[in-house]
């Protein structure tokens, strides 16, 4: 049989008995609607999962330490840093990427400011700590960086801001020399900062929304070594922070500034050898399949690993998708069981056409064929119409819910990932369904002899 003839054949048949095959088209279609559905919302929750909140391919590893129980207070015992020796150990490990230390700001402070963006001034604590701004170039770009290492505009005597160029401030009763312009201190913030002033906050002090990208580019007061509480007992450092932008990978709660910043900071303001170790460190595989041999490899040396719940959000995700999976497996398998009845009964409807076609020259392998086509061709067209059907429910589904939900931290542009692979995945699944369905009906309309099947009908 020829490929025209072939493919004439089976639109002559898919046309005379549409009716039929329709019907078992239909469970197809709906089966693959519903598993494309479910898993773009799955892959989509676990991009934003996986990548956002928790993302799987960095991790941050602590100093491993001992707590004392004493009444309401715990006594910490043993080394609460992570000294440059073991940096190197962390970048040896194989599949890391990068290692970037972090150090919390041990010196007080207190950030003054808020005129411009609130109508009132605002005095409070500020908890601060320092990172690699190579950590964040993606997000922040180069506008996080050190002004004290890119000394564009920095020696230049001053006695206010105003005799400064390019933007710089002067920077007068400070740790890094008195009357001199410098630039401000970048520093980024945790967008969830932003979601919890926009959320409670603003409403119990009946404060004005605000705009997040508008943010950038404020600058506030701040005054290191002094303190509500209790001041450091040294030189009081006032200096001015600007925002450079958000990231993942700044403080929950408080500003996070270069590390040679807050370094300086702790050896000339904070507690003796606050500056010499890191409070933490941010390990960054080179893939994700290299995270559980990085984990085990810094537990052996002795460190606590926090992912902030990468792996149960991972194992969780997978689950899910596991059963989401198994469950549209067993539909299509059901509306392969449909699509095996609609051929058998379309083998019995046909059983004098088929007994012709080999009486007159026909095989069993070419009506075989015939039939195993006619199934693939319902089962591409099933599987299109379910990718169809789904991508009207995803675009429906997402336009709710990213317009029907409140602005929440990390709230997604989409909740759904379609991606390529997921289509010819759905569509291959809709034919092997259809083929599978028909084949054992093809076998059955192959087996008697012509002369038997013209004889009896």
């Amino acid at each position: 049989m020829t490929a025209r003839g072939l493919w004439r054949s089976v639109r002559d048949d898919l046309g005379r008995h549409w009716r039929h095959v329709g019907a078992g088209a239909l469970g197809i279609a709906v089966s693959i609607a519903a598993l494309v559905f479910f898993l773009a919302l799955g892959l989509g929750v676990r991009t934003v999962l996986l990548g956002e909140v928790f993302p799987v391919d960095r991790i941050e590893v602590f100093p491993r330490s001992t707590d004392l129980n004493l009444l309401a207070l715990k006594l910490e015992l043993g080394k609460d840093t992570i000294d440059d020796a073991m940096v190197g150990k962390l970048e040896a490990i194989d599949g890391v990427a990068a290692v970037y230390p972090k150090m919390r700001l041990l010196a007080p402070a207190l950030a003054t400011g808020g005129e411009s963006l609130i109508g009132t001034g605002m005095q409070t604590e500020l908890v601060a700590d320092g990172i690699d701004p190579a950590l964040v170039a993606d997000d922040v770009g180069a506008a996080f960086h050190d002004p004290l290492v890119d000394r564009s505009v920095i020696g230049l005597a001053c006695g206010e801001n105003s005799t400064c160029p390019g933007g710089a401030i002067c920077v007068g009763a400070s740790v890094f020399g008195p009357g001199e312009c410098r630039e401000a201190i970048p520093v980024i913030v945790s967008e969830h900062m932003v979601e919890l002033y926009n959320g409670a906050f603003r409403r119990a002090y009946r404060l004005p929304k605000v705009n997040p990208q508008a943010l950038i580019g404020l600058g506030i007061d701040v005054s290191f070594g002094a303190s509500s509480l209790r001041p450091s007992g040294r030189r009081v450092a006032r200096d001015r922070v600007v925002l450079a932008g958000f990231s993942d990978a700044a403080i929950p709660l408080g500003i996070t500034m270069p590390l040679g910043f807050v370094r300086r900071l702790n050896r000339e303001l904070g507690p003796d050898g606050a500056g010499d170790g890191y409070h933490s460190a941010v390990v960054e595989s080179a893939s994700r399949n290299a995270v559980a041999g990085i984990v085990t490899a810094s537990e052996h040396l002795g460190l606590e690993v926090r992912d902030g719940g990468a792996r149960r959000a991972s194992f969780f995700m997978t689950v899910a998708l596991a059963a989401v999976s198994l469950i549209g497996i067993v539909i299509l398998a059901v509306s392969a069981l449909h699509v095996m009845h609609v051929f058998a009964l379309l083998v019995m409807i046909r059983r004098r056409e088929i007994g012709v076609m080999r009486a007159v020259g026909a095989s069993r392998a070419d009506v075989r064929l015939l039939l195993m086509t006619e199934a693939a061709v319902v089962g591409f067209a099933a599987g299109l119409c379910g990718l169809i059907g789904a991508a009207v429910l995803v675009r429906a589904a997402d336009r709710a819910l990213t317009s029907g939900l409140p602005d929440f931290p990390f709230k997604p542009e989409s909740f759904f990932a379609f991606d390529p692979w997921l289509a010819a995945a759905a569509l291959t699944l809709a034919v092997a369904s259809c083929v599978l369905g028909a084949l054992a009906p093809s076998l059955r309309a192959t087996g008697p002899d012509p002369a038997e099947v013209l004889s009896s009908t």
